[in-house]
């Protein structure tokens, strides 16, 4: 009887083995300030590429930072760092003036600060890093590059960043068409480009900072199937 129960337990645990390998990769969205609702389109998009999606409006950036870590897509629309004395670039901020920032030489912005050259490998299994906010490709000298530090130096797959001031209205259109685009087979570099001129025809007519985006890492890549990245 007790060989029987320890086979029945080793058949059980081995069949749930698959299952567990199978889970889908996690993705998160974020929305900051006025940005909605371009989280939750994300997160439709990401679902239907079989990615077990998530949005939140006005999340604070230690819950990004954190999930961060997990994640195969990580996407957030909102500001950029600027400086009052006109260095930008660096940072992106979510609520309660938190931010995540490329590095620090010893500037602070805002009440919390977390940085993504403290993460070690924690980012090597990320596919794809969208930061969609003014400057967020842009080299500050007191904050670093987003860009370069979460694909160059920190590992994940593929990322996307804009270097110039991007308009709210615009930059939302950006995200839907980026995200339908990809869903529909595209590449990443194929469905940023492409967003990027279904935007210059919407009112206000223009690019309005779009068109000032950089992508590093293996961006012909598709995010079908849903995976994490091999960085």
């Amino acid at each position: 009887m007790k060989q029987w129960s320890f086979t029945l337990a080793a058949l059980l645990l081995l069949a749930a083995l698959p299952a567990a390998a199978s889970a889908a990769p996690p993705a998160h969205n974020y929305d900051c300030s006025d940005t909605t609702p371009t989280a939750y389109d994300a997160r439709v998009d990401q679902a239907a590429m079989s990615y077990s999606s998530s949005s939140s409006t006005n999340a604070v950036a230690s819950t990004a930072y954190n999930q961060f870590r997990s994640d195969a897509i990580f996407f957030f629309n909102g500001h950029g760092l600027y400086y009052d004395d006109s260095h930008k670039g660096g940072g992106i901020k979510f609520s309660s003036e938190s931010w995540i920032l490329a590095d620090t030489d010893g500037h602070y912005p805002g009440n919390y600060q977390y940085y993504i050259s403290d993460y070690g490998t924690d980012i090597r299994d990320v596919l794809l890093a969208v930061y969609l906010a003014c400057y967020s490709s842009h080299d500050n000298p007191y904050n670093g590059d987003l860009v370069r530090e979460t694909v160059t130096n920190k590992g994940a797959d593929i990322c996307v960043g804009f270097d110039g001031e991007v308009e709210i209205e615009t930059g939302n259109y950006w995200s839907e068409s980026f995200w339908n685009r990809v869903r529909n087979g595209e590449t990443v570099a194929s469905a940023t480009s492409n967003a990027k001129d279904d935007c210059y025809w919407q009112w206000p007519i223009g690019y309005h900072g779009v068109d000032t985006y950089e992508i590093s890492g293996s961006y012909n890549s598709y995010l079908t199937p849903a995976r994490h990245g091999v960085s």
